[in-house]
Order: C-alpha cells, then structure tokens, then sequence
C-alpha cells in the first residue's frame, strides 16, 4: 500500500486499464463485435477511467479524498460562461448545421435526419434524444472525465505545463481507445484513413478539455457534460455526416488556438516578458522548467 501511495498515477494507469481492456480484450480476441453500445461488459469498460480514479484516490487519499473527488463531480458553481461553451459550443455548431441543411433542403439538395435518429447510438436506441443524452453524460462522461481530467490530469500538473499534461493525458488516452476499434461496429467500419484523425481529434479534445476544467473550477461535471453532449452531437445516427464532422473540426481548431497561444506564452516567457497562460488553473503558475 506504501509503494501505491508514492506512485498514484501508475496505480491509477494500471486501474484504469485493467478494468477497461480486462472488459473489452476479450471481445477482441474472440471476434465478437459489440453492435450495442450498452452491453454490461462494455459498460464496465467504459467507465475504467472512473473506476480507477475511485480506487486509486481511496487507497491514496482515503475518505477526504473521495468526499473532494466527489464534490467536483457534482460542482456545477463554475461560472454562467463555461457552462455556456460546454453546452453552448456544441449545440451551436448543431443549430448551424441544421438551419445550413435547412436551407439546402429548400432547393431538393439534401435534408437533415429525422430527430429520432438522435436518440440512436452503436447500436443502442431509445425513445428519447434526450434520454440517450443524459446517458452519454453519465456513461462516456463522467465515467471517463472522472478519471482523465478529475484524477489524471490534477497529478500531472503537478510537475507539468497545462499544455505537457494534456498532451500526456491525450496520449494516454488514445492508447485506451485501442481495443475499441476491434470491439465496437462503429470503430470497426472506420476506413483505415480516418484512424490518425480520430487520434488527432482526441488529443485535441484533450487540449480543449484541459482549458475548459481549469478554468471552470476544476468542475468534473462541466467536462462531462461536454463530452456527453459532444458525443451526442457526433455519434449518434442523427449526427453522422455534417454535423459529426464539423464538431470534430470545430474541436481541432479550439484546441489549436489554445495551442498557439500557449507557445506565444511561453515563447514570451523566455525573452523575460509577462505572459498569459490561458489553460493555467486559476491562481495556479505554470512550471517553466518543463519547457
């Protein structure tokens, strides 16, 4: 137990995907795809990251600690703005997409998804969008964003630059994705092209999502809620097409305008000027030695 206390982020790691692979690896080697996204095994594996972020600060912390994780997972005081890009930025992409399609409609062109194809997700549908939304904000974020950004991303701040942890974070993360893409039908049918932009669109979201939970107070919910809605906004079957890729896009070019702004920071920071580092927690200075 002493030697799990003195490395947290290996305990978590080992967690995490133990319970995430451990569920999946076995569909995987057996060929069995998961054509319905919410199978129990499949579940299991899609909250590892909180699972592991549970045992890990348990064993870590003990109960102060998981009375605090807990409290940012429910903390929805962060401020009217952010909780207006987490909602905000992807239902407007979606407005605009759909009044877009709206528009070419008009002239025979194209037309846009029945709304009850919102309610549809790998395989998976019920009788509501807005049922299948509240889903995707529970299972994919915070059974994801718990551990990612509510326990991960915390540690590694620690010794790193916002903009290094989130690149770990991003890679970290994209080698969780691993085994999904001989898992579930929907990675499976992905043309072998669009694999480097599904991974560069996630450490993107990695980029994006640091910025957005350290200036949000360190809200849990607040990511999770973008993630949930991002995924509803991309995934289901209301959203493939347009929409599925302008929110990605739309992520890409968020997380690089954060980016460049960083390096003008720490570019700034090395001629001995005042720099502004926008993914910086609040209150919190950002390591120089790392760059």
């Amino acid at each position: 137990m002493r030697r799990l206390r003195r490395h947290p982020i290996a305990c978590y790691l080992a967690i995490t995907f133990a319970v995430t692979w451990g569920a999946w690896i076995p569909f995987a080697v057996t060929g069995r795809g998961v054509t319905l996204g919410f199978t129990p095994l499949y579940l299991l594996g899609l909250i590892g990251p909180a699972v592991g972020a549970v045992i890990t600060t348990a064993i870590v912390s003990g109960s102060a600690g998981l009375r605090a994780l807990v409290a940012r997972m429910l903390r929805v005081r962060t401020g009217a703005r952010w909780w207006a890009i987490a909602l905000g930025v992807p239902l407007g992409i979606a407005l605009l997409v759909g009044a877009g399609a709206v528009l070419i409609a008009t002239f025979g062109i194209a037309g846009l998804h029945p709304w009850a194809d919102f309610g549809a997700f790998n395989g998976f549908a019920v009788a509501s969008p807005v049922v299948l939304w509240l889903m995707l904000v529970i299972v994919n974020g915070l059974g994801e964003e718990t551990g990612w950004r509510g326990y991960l991303l915390p540690h590694l701040q620690r010794r790193w630059s916002p903009l290094m942890s989130s690149l770990i974070v991003g890679a970290v993360w994209c080698a969780w994705h691993v085994p999904a893409f001989f898992v579930t039908e929907t990675y499976r049918q992905m043309p072998p092209a669009m694999i480097p932009v599904f991974f560069v669109g996630v450490v993107s979201g990695s980029v994006f999502l640091t910025w957005l939970y350290n200036r949000g107070r360190s809200s849990i919910l607040l990511v999770a809620v973008w993630h949930g809605t991002y995924n509803w906004l991309s995934g289901s079957v209301g959203a493939r097409g347009v929409l599925a890729a302008t929110e990605s896009t739309a992520v890409m070019v968020i997380a690089a305008i954060l980016l460049i702004q960083e390096l003008r920071a720490i570019r700034r920071e090395h001629r001995g000027q005042p720099a502004h580092h926008v993914m910086a927690p609040t209150g919190i200075a950002v390591p120089r030695a790392v760059w």
